[in-house]
């Protein structure tokens, strides 16, 4: 099944118990500052029917009756892993790379989780037919998915059992012929008052023997009786209009923090419960998580080329790339973006076979990409600011080019060879993307999607492939070598 984007707003239905501004929503779809992102959402699941990218973002399953989204693919072939990548371009493009949750993500994620369903066999036969049939369920309804990892940040100096109020954090409070009954708080849940489905399971980082009832991973539906959203302050309340606010009049995710109280999860909905050792290794299973950092990477590339694309044309529309200061900054932020371009082409098409004989992107160039991205990310949003100037904070509206101070408004904002309103359009995209607080959330974000900078470069070191490089160094030593044994000096 593939899902219009009515169908997915009619799935929001009026059962939620969202929490934002001091209020109590149930339909979401009636809030006001959530209808825009909400529009962006439906607006990927309309593009899958639109014939002229059905066949970019569907493929057949089953026998070939029925269609799914690329983004679940598990790909037979090395071109497979190619098509995916195209069809994720293709959704990034079209929100310009700046849904850090949008349901490609966490289907991808979920495609790479259901490849490595004999990583949860080991624990029981059961938990690999659970994530086996959850993956399919989500697949053929065209469900979308948002995932909360993390716990509150009470004192991150104790683990989960020893806190001043043990049941913060997401934990078993006791089983039951139906399921278990979970309580506690998760976070953070980008999207999740608009999605159908939650994906939860344990930060591997900080748990200890004593946290067992906290290992348990899990799905379960966002209206589930017992489940709060609790939401950040919305950074956009207004209507807004794309040319005074190009991203954050359609781009404004909400974050939360998820509790549970005392909620019912299914028994076919639990993939591992009172394990420590599956909790803490989950986050680093084998090859087919390379699916899910897949999307986030196309997404960053797609978001990096508009940046870059943004550079160019400030530089053009007030005529100071032949500066030597700007060109050089020009052709840093070129040179960062065509790196990361190059490590997204590199892992799609050096792609690995997985134990199931399933093909994933290069796993050590995806990684890589998460090591610099955000570091690109940060300079280049420094790099526009520079380049902007005061031309960034004076942005009359789009009413002033209209109304009776137009022809005035035209002639003194004008660019070298641009019209008023033309010059301050670039201007207002560059305030929305690095000035605006949605621009600043989806920076921070970019800096802790993957974990803590520090320990996922510190891991990717323990795990990079650098054999081609150490055998040519190990050359150049042995010769050395060689003279040290034979006594010649």
């Amino acid at each position: 099944m593939i899902r219009t984007g009515k169908q997915y707003i009619d799935g929001l239905g009026p059962d939620r118990e969202i929490y934002i501004g001091g209020r109590l929503v149930r339909d979401v779809t009636s809030y006001a500052p959530f209808r825009s992102v909400i529009d962006s959402y439906a607006a990927l699941y309309d593009l899958k029917h639109d014939p002229a990218h059905r066949d970019v973002l569907t493929y057949a399953t089953g026998d070939g009756e029925e269609r799914a989204d690329v983004s679940f693919l598990l790909p037979q072939t090395p071109e497979d892993v190619v098509r995916r990548g195209d069809a994720l371009r293709l959704f990034s493009n079209t929100s310009l790379g700046m849904l850090s949750r949008s349901p490609d993500i966490m289907n991808s994620q979920l495609a790479g989780i259901a490849d490595n369903a004999d990583w949860f066999r080991q624990w029981g036969d059961q938990w690999a037919e659970n994530i086996t049939n959850y993956y399919r369920y989500v697949r053929d309804n065209d469900l979308f998915l948002t995932h909360a990892l993390g716990s509150p940040q009470t004192d991150r100096s104790k683990p989960s059992h020893q806190q001043k109020d043990p049941s913060m954090n997401v934990h078993v409070v006791r089983e039951t012929d139906a399921g278990l009954i979970v309580s506690g708080a998760k976070q953070l849940a980008t999207a999740a008052p608009l999605t159908d489905e939650l994906l939860v399971w344990p930060n591997a980082r900080g748990l200890v023997p004593g946290d067992e009832a906290y290992c348990v991973a899990f799905a379960i539906p966002v209206n589930s009786p017992g489940l709060k959203c609790f939401c950040r302050e919305p950074l956009v309340t207004d209507v807004r209009n794309a040319y005074d606010h190009p991203i954050s009049s359609r781009f404004e995710e909400i974050d939360a923090l998820i509790v549970f109280d005392e909620v019912l999860v299914p028994w076919d909905r639990v993939f591992f419960y009172n394990n420590l050792e599956a909790a803490t290794t989950m986050r680093f299973m084998a090859q087919g998580l390379a699916l899910a950092h897949h999307s986030t990477a196309v997404q960053g590339v797609v978001r990096a080329g508009l940046t870059a694309a943004l550079a160019y044309r400030i530089a053009e529309t007030i005529q100071i790339g032949g500066f030597p200061n700007v060109g050089e900054k020009l052709g840093r932020l070129v040179a960062f973006l065509k790196t990361i371009e190059g490590l997204v082409y590199l892992a799609e098409h050096k792609p690995a076979k997985t134990p199931n004989g399933n093909w994933v992107p290069d796993r050590d160039a995806i990684q890589a990409y998460n090591v610099v991205f955000p570091e690109f990310n940060a300079e280049a949003y420094k790099m526009i600011r520079r380049l902007s100037g005061a031309g960034m904070m004076l942005t009359p509206s789009l009413a002033d080019f209209t109304g009776p101070g137009a022809q005035v408004a035209n002639r003194f904002f004008a660019g070298a060879d641009t019209e008023g309103w033309e010059r301050v359009q670039v201007f207002k995209l560059a305030w929305d993307l690095v000035g605006e607080s949605v621009g600043q959330r989806v920076l921070l974000y970019d800096e802790f999607h993957s974990g803590d900078p520090m320990f996922f470069a510190a891991n990717y070191a323990r795990g990079a492939d650098v054999a081609e490089w150490t055998s040519l160094l190990d050359g150049v030593l042995a010769g050395g070598a060689d003279l040290y044994r034979s006594g010649r000096g």
